[in-house]
């Protein structure tokens, strides 16, 4: 009987220990799994369907009825630096519209998320496998990430809920101008609709490494909670097309969504430029895509994504702070991050950000950061617990170290020279 109540059925046991051996000898496990359920149940409809694991059993356990697992043991494993154990061979029954549906997981040598699902009507099963693939898609907590394929990505869920629009410090009309750009767009449907304009925009931000075009991105994600955030860090596969294809077909089913590609600079070139292009703007609908790219070096960025509105609607320069946005950025370094805890009562906080953002023409907030954790490092390893006056001399030590350092950066002959007093041993 199909999905027999909570008895383990020998057969599923006996057909997951010849799969596993099948796997470990010449990696044909998901081939052995199924010919032993079309064997034992030719009567019963088959899918196979390739959707997130832990997803899967999410909706198994939340959506359906009835969850039971079919065969005994523990199957789950947990990989180094993985948040949630993952199973590695499974096969449960749920209940559907009052029918039994099993789903089997095959073992593989490498992580697959190819589920085989089975039961007695095929027009049921496709519901029951519409409905598995649509829960699927979402990832587990807001956040996707894309390497080779998408995966759910709870770190980076954690690393935005510590940001918000207060820990970004650029020009105020720079950042009106970018949350104007953001939160319009998503409060504006009706507007858009009204005007019979495409719901869907693009943002696109360059400047020098370290300016804060990160920290704006997260920032942009934190203010809106409620939306799935799908994060593109490179393109790594050599089909490139049907990998960028991938990419805007998960974000369109979970659209309103937001869609960033960091260095987008470095991910479109002239292999998968009109993929690119016809995905962001080409006939398919992106209603409800918010797209935010982000880019180093905007003179290597294909003139075509530059120069016409439609694909980046909005291009936001992030440059070098100038002295009132460096005074600030050291004032919250100083006041907010764990430095605070530390500092000695009598240390004039708002005299040494003066005096740093003073110094620092040419810094970018990442130096900046590195001005105070360096400076802090310092006193901790001479053995000081608080940090008074000797921290504020030991910053303004490290920002003539950092400014040599930015200077030598700038001629890279420079980075062969190791210096020790008069002697210059040379690298060449």
């Amino acid at each position: 009987m199909l999905g027999d109540g909570t008895n383990i059925d020998d057969w599923r046991e006996g057909a997951v220990e010849g799969a596993l051996r099948a796997e470990a000898f010449y990696g044909g496990g998901f081939d052995a799994l199924l010919c032993e359920i079309r064997r034992n149940h030719p009567e019963c409809a088959v899918l196979v369907v390739d959707v997130d694991v832990l997803q899967a059993l999410r909706f198994l356990k939340g959506k359906a009825g009835g969850f039971r697992s079919l065969i005994s043991g523990s199957t789950e494993r947990r990989e180094d630096g993985e948040r949630y154990p993952r199973p590695y061979v499974g096969w449960w029954a749920v209940e559907w519209k009052g029918r039994t549906v099993e789903v089997a997981l095959p073992p593989r040598r490498y992580y697959s998320d190819d589920l085989i699902c089975i039961s007695g009507g095929r027009a049921l099963l496709e519901g029951f496998v519409e409905a598995l693939s649509s829960f699927s898609e979402r990832p587990l907590g807001r956040c996707l990430r894309y390497t080779e394929g998408w995966e759910s990505a709870p770190e980076l869920d954690a690393e935005i809920g510590r940001v918000t629009w207060e820990d970004v410090v650029l020009p105020p009309e720079t950042l009106e101008g970018i949350r104007d750009s953001v939160e319009g767009f998503f409060a504006g449907r009706d507007a858009f609709a009204s005007l019979s304009f495409a719901w869907r925009r693009g943002i696109l931000l360059v400047g020098p490494p370290g300016t804060g075009k990160t920290m704006v991105c997260k920032a942009v994600a934190a203010g809106m909670p409620d939306l799935p955030l799908l994060y593109v860090r490179d393109l790594r596969e050599r089909r490139e097309k049907e990998a960028i294809e991938s990419i805007f077909e998960r974000a369109r089913a979970l659209a309103p969504c937001l869609l960033v590609f960091e260095d987008i600079d470095g991910f479109v070139n002239q292999h998968n430029r009109s993929v690119f292009l016809n995905e962001v703007d080409g006939f398919r609908s992106n209603e409800g895509l918010l797209i935010i790219a982000s880019s180093n070096h905007p003179g290597r960025i294909d003139e075509a994504l530059l120069k016409r509105p439609s694909r980046f609607d909005r291009v936001f320069h992030i440059g070098l702070p100038a002295p009132a946005e460096r005074r600030e950025y050291c004032r919250r370094l100083l006041s907010r991050t764990s430095l605070a805890g530390r500092l000695s009562p009598s240390l004039d906080c708002e005299a040494l950000a003066g005096q740093v953002a003073g110094k620092t023409d040419g810094f970018t907030p990442a130096y900046l950061k590195e001005v105070f954790v360096s400076a802090a490092l310092c006193r901790a390893q001479a053995g000081a617990a608080i940090l008074d006056e000797e921290f504020a001399d030991a910053a303004l030590s490290q920002v003539d170290e950092l400014r040599a350092h930015l200077r030598r950066v700038k001629d890279p002959d420079s980075l062969a020279e190791m210096r020790s007093g008069e002697a210059v041993p040379g690298f060449r």
